[in-house]
C-alpha cells in the first residue's frame, strides 16, 4: 500500500466515522421532536429571542450608555438561554432520556473523531493504523492458518532426546507452549520478554504468529517485522529520512510503544556497528517502557555473544524469557510425509 493510499484510507475512516455520528445525532433530535413537542417549541424560540436580543442591542439611541445597557441585556439574554436549558433537560429527564442524550456524539471522546489530541496522533488513530498494517502486511490472514488450534506436535520426535536436552522434542515443545500461553494469559499484567531461538525449520516463526493473532484478537497492537525489514526502515529513517513512506514513518512512531514488538529471524541482517547500536537503543528503550518483545534467531548463544555487543547479549540474557525450540526440520518432514515417506 503506498502512501497516498494508506493516508486516503486512514481519511476515510475518519470522515465516515464523523458523518455517521452527525447522523445518528440528527436521528435522535428527531427522535425528542416526535416525542416532546415542547422540546421542539423550546428549540424553535431560540432564533426569535438572539434576533430580539440583536434589535435591542442596535435599537438603543444613548451612544453613551450602550455599554451599560448592553451588560444589562446580554445578561437577561444568557439568563433566558440558561433557563431554556434547563427545562430541555427537564424535559429529558422527565421522558426517560439523560441530560447528554443530544451531546455531539463521538466515536472517542479523546479527539472527538479528528485523530489527533493537540499535535499527537491519538490513540484511536494508532489503533485504526495497527488495523491496517496488519491487514495490508498478510499478518491477519497468516495469524488465521498459523495458531495455536493448528499447531501439531506431532512433528516433534518423542522417541530420541538431544544431546544438552533434558526431554524429547515433544515434551520440549508442550512446555513452551505452556509457557507461550501463560505469556498471553499475563501479557496485560505482567510485561515479558521472548527469546525463541533454535536452528532453522523448528517453528520458530510459526510460534510467533500463534502469540500475536491471540494478542490481535484481544486487541493488542502488535508490530511484526523480519530483522531485515526493522533495519531497512531505521537505516531509511537515519540517512534518507525524506524517503519514507507513510507507512514506515507510522510503523517508527509505535515501534517503541507498541504493545508487542515482533522481530523475526535476528541475524539475517547486515550486522554492523549501526545495527547494533539501533538493536541496543530499541531493546533498552522497550524494557524503559515495560513494553513486551520477542525476538527469533537461528543464532546460537555463542553466535550472538560473537556478532553482537556485549550490552546487546547482556540484555537479552538478563531480561528474556529463554526458549529453545529443538527436533527435525519440519519442512523437510512435511515434504518426505507428502511424498509417501520417500526422500
Amino acid at each position: 500500500m503506498d502512501t497516498a493510499t494508506l493516508s486516503d484510507r486512514l481519511k476515510r475512516i475518519y470522515d465516515l466515522r464523523r458523518a455517521n455520528n452527525v447522523h445518528i445525532r440528527k436521528q435522535r433530535l428527531e427522535e425528542i421532536y416526535n416525542a416532546i413537542p415542547e422540546y421542539k417549541r423550546l428549540d424553535d424560540a431560540l432564533p426569535d429571542i438572539a434576533m430580539a436580543q440583536v434589535k435591542s442591542f442596535f435599537g438603543k439611541h444613548d451612544v453613551s450608555d450602550t455599554d451599560a445597557s448592553t451588560k444589562d441585556s446580554s445578561g437577561s439574554f444568557e439568563n433566558k438561554l440558561d433557563d431554556i436549558e434547563n427545562c430541555k433537560k427537564l424535559l429529558l429527564a422527565k421522558n426517560g432520556y439523560s441530560e447528554d442524550y443530544l451531546d455531539p456524539v463521538y466515536s472517542c471522546p479523546d479527539c472527538k473523531d479528528t485523530g489527533y489530541t493537540g499535535t499527537e496522533r491519538c490513540h484511536c488513530y494508532k489503533t485504526e493504523f495497527m488495523k491496517i498494517i496488519h491487514e495490508t502486511s498478510g499478518l491477519n490472514r497468516l495469524t488465521d492458518i498459523h495458531n495455536f488450534s493448528n499447531f501439531d506436535i506431532e512433528y516433534y520426535p518423542d522417541y530420541y532426546i538431544e544431546e544438552g536436552a533434558d526431554s524429547t522434542p515433544r515434551d520440549n515443545i508442550r512446555r513452551i507452549l505452556n509457557a507461550c500461553k501463560e505469556f498471553i494469559t499475563h501479557f496485560d499484567d505482567t510485561p515479558d520478554n521472548l527469546l525463541i531461538y533454535g536452528h532453522s525449520g523448528v517453528g520458530k516463526t510459526f510460534l510467533t504468529h500463534c502469540i500475536a493473532g491471540e494478542l490481535i484478537k484481544n486487541g493488542h497492537s502488535v508490530i511484526y517485522l523480519t530483522s531485515y525489514q526493522l533495519f531497512d526502515i531505521l537505516e531509511t529513517k537515519v540517512f534518507r529520512s525524506g524517503e519514507l513512506s507513510d507507512m514506515e514513518s507510522g510503523i517508527l512512531s509505535m515501534l517503541y510503544d507498541c504493545d508487542l514488538l515482533i522481530i523475526d529471524d535476528l541475524g539475517t541482517e547486515r550486522i554492523n556497528k549501526f545495527t547494533e547500536v539501533q538493536l541496543f537503543a530499541l531493546i533498552q528503550e522497550r524494557l524503559n517502557g515495560r513494553h513486551s518483545t520477542i525476538i527469533s534467531t537461528n543464532l546460537s548463544f555463542d553466535d550472538i555473544n560473537n556478532n553482537y555487543s556485549e550490552r546487546i547479549f547482556s540484555r537479552l540474557m538478563g531480561n528474556y524469557r529463554l526458549i529453545k525450540l529443538i527436533g527435525n526440520d519440519i519442512r523437510i518432514t512435511k515434504a518426505i510425509k507428502e511424498n509417501g515417506g520417500r526422500k
